[in-house]
């Protein structure tokens, strides 16, 4: 699922840029803005590896901003701690030393995505720093409950990417299907149903996301790739019906295929009128030469001059002039 949640992010600079807008209410502009995503391993004091979800480097006109997301599908008493540990290992990495002889380290703003329900998630994850002499600062996360959005939502804020994971909000229901009934096969069957109802909806999005140019063909089938995933994981883990898993994945195919296949013709038509257009151009100028220079040939100036003026040369010129005699068919 890590690997899943991740390549949402490895979309297009315009779709990226646009979530990344939503989610952290900037304002870059998606014509002029580079996006990136940058490491997110870090080597601590003990010599052990700290890893975070996701990092991004967004590089707009003054200075390069950062921004950190973690995905997470349990509540965690201790994510705060986390999320403080990777802001400031960021930081770190990104430590300016002056010589005022005053480090700045800059912490990336960050955000953690709680995907399924919990109640007791609060809207923002809560850090109190209190120092020797008593200061004290209040470290916030904001947080985003996926499990409140429905795909209208994510539409409405651009939140392209995050659509196939309507898919793993099932995941909830299906667990508590197994804890409350143990492997009832036709709760589970009827959950992974609507499952893949739901793939289903979102891929259609997705494809008319495609054909209102909202994304391109490489995002689509990033999309489609992450609901087929989804889908199987979900299916594999609680009722093992292999047909299904075979059908959402017919299902993409059918969106995407001839998606890519329509793009591609309508690429060729518009190249092939571009180079109808240029090759028109150049018939134009071509008779247009030819005219003047016959035009030459008829007041009877000499071939050299008409040459000089025309650019054709002697043979071109004795060609025209027998093709145009008196006669000649």
């Amino acid at each position: 699922m890590d690997e899943i949640l991740k390549s949402l992010f490895q979309v297009s600079q315009k779709v990226l840029i646009t979530m990344m807008n939503s989610l952290f209410e900037e304002n870059f502009d998606v014509e002029n803005t580079k996006i990136s995503i940058s490491n997110n391993e870090f080597v601590t004091e003990d010599l052990s590896i700290l890893r975070g979800d996701l990092f991004l480097t967004i590089s707009g006109a003054e200075k390069p901003y950062h921004y950190h997301i973690e995905f997470q599908t349990l509540n965690d008493a201790t994510m705060v701690i986390r999320m403080f540990e990777y802001g400031f290992q960021k930081a770190r990495e990104l430590a300016r030393y002056d010589s005022s002889d005053e480090t700045v380290i800059i912490i990336p703003k960050q955000l953690v995505i709680f995907i399924e329900q919990n109640n007791n998630i609060k809207d923002e994850l809560k850090l109190r720093l209190i120092f020797p002499d008593g200061e004290e600062i209040i470290y916030i996360v904001p947080v985003m409950k996926y499990w409140e959005y429905n795909h209208k939502d994510l539409l409405e804020r651009k939140l392209y990417p995050l659509l196939p994971l309507q898919v793993f909000k099932l995941r909830y229901k299906m667990e508590h299907i197994k804890r409350k009934h143990g492997e009832n096969k036709q709760q589970l069957m009827e959950a992974i149903l609507e499952a893949k109802q739901i793939a289903e909806a979102v891929a259609i999005e997705g494809k008319s996301l495609y054909d209102s140019n909202e994304i391109d063909g490489d995002d689509l089938h990033k999309i489609l790739l992450a609901i087929e995933s989804i889908f199987a994981y979900l299916n594999n883990k609680y009722i093992k019906v292999e047909s299904l898993t075979e059908e959402v994945y017919k299902m993409a195919k059918t969106l995407y295929d001839p998606a890519v296949e329509q793009r591609g013709i309508e690429k060729g038509i518009e190249k092939g009128i571009e180079k109808g257009i240029e090759k028109g151009i150049e018939k134009g100028i071509e008779k247009g030469i030819e005219k003047t220079a016959l035009a030459a040939l008829k007041k009877g100036l000499d071939l050299e001059i008409i040459m000089d003026i025309t650019g054709l040369d002697r043979n071109k010129l004795l060609e025209l002039q027998k093709k145009n005699q008196p006669g000649d068919a």
